[in-house]
């Protein structure tokens, strides 16, 4: 394997390096293969966010949001979509600052690689089944659990056009913005120095815990694991994008029926 050394802020950010058994990519810091186990060699330092820039980055970018979400959640100001409106800029002002920073690798990712017809079918019809079993299970939980069921119509009823306003909250600025922000900017910080495999569960446990919901992570974890994979294995965040626009149209869609809009 070439000179395995640790990525710094002064070597390209795409350094690729080559495990001699398999000639799978692997990354600095690794001492084995992720793909044939063989050793890689003792000279790889060990990654810390004390002497690597992009887990920095990825550290504060998530630290970031988190603290945005909690102050949002614990504040009580953010209950009604006048305010809430804010926060969804300010989280989205967030990720396209730091879209801007890590630029080189969020930018490939922005372009439609891989573009296929019918895996755009299958993306799709996969989002609106998973989200109608979700939503449907998350209802039996809440009736059992709570005895209340959440209902995304009510916040929205008192606005002019609430169903587009509905939509544009719930299903497009979170498809947009969360994906921009974990699938590209976190992704793509971590998809440096760490395994993409792994870079995909990461991604996945950090999209799930900044809803601040634990039983929600049930299912919040999968979606992001499945997420990360779309952007893992089309090297793009647009077969996500509408993965989760569609899953959460679906689950807006389900809530206008129970209401009666639609």
């Amino acid at each position: 394997m070439k000179n395995l050394k640790l990525f710094n802020v002064e070597e390209p950010l795409h350094e690729i390096y080559h495990c001699d058994e398999c000639k799978a990519n692997v990354k600095g810091y690794q001492r084995f293969c992720h793909n044939c186990g063989a050793y890689l060699g003792n000279n790889a330092e060990e990654v810390s966010i004390f002497n690597n820039k992009n887990l920095r980055f990825a550290f504060l970018f998530y630290l970031i949001n988190l603290c945005v979400c909690i102050f949002a959640k614990s504040s009580g100001w953010f209950f009604s979509y006048d305010h809430l409106f804010w926060l969804e800029i300010v989280l989205a002002i967030i990720a396209i600052l730091f879209a801007r920073l890590n630029r080189k690798t969020v930018l490939p990712a922005l372009r439609f690689n891989n573009f296929n017809f019918f895996v755009l079918l299958a993306v799709i019809a996969s989002a609106a089944l998973f989200a109608f079993v979700v939503n449907i299970c998350v209802h039996q939980l809440n009736i059992s659990l709570f005895r209340n069921d959440v209902s995304y119509y009510s916040a929205y009823r008192a606005y002019n056009y609430p169903v587009l306003l509905m939509i544009y909250s719930i299903a497009l600025m979170p498809a947009l913005f969360e994906e921009l922000a974990f699938r590209g900017v976190l992704y793509g910080y971590l998809g440096v120095f760490l395994d993409d495999r792994l870079v995909v569960i990461l991604t996945g446990f950090a999209f799930a815990t900044i809803h601040l919901n634990f039983i929600s992570l049930v299912w919040l974890i999968p979606f992001g694991v499945v997420l990360g994979a779309l952007r893992r294995r089309y090297d793009t965040i647009w077969y996500g994008v509408i993965f989760h626009f569609i899953f959460n149209l679906t689950a807006c869609l389900m809530d206008l029926y129970k209401h009666g809009v639609i």
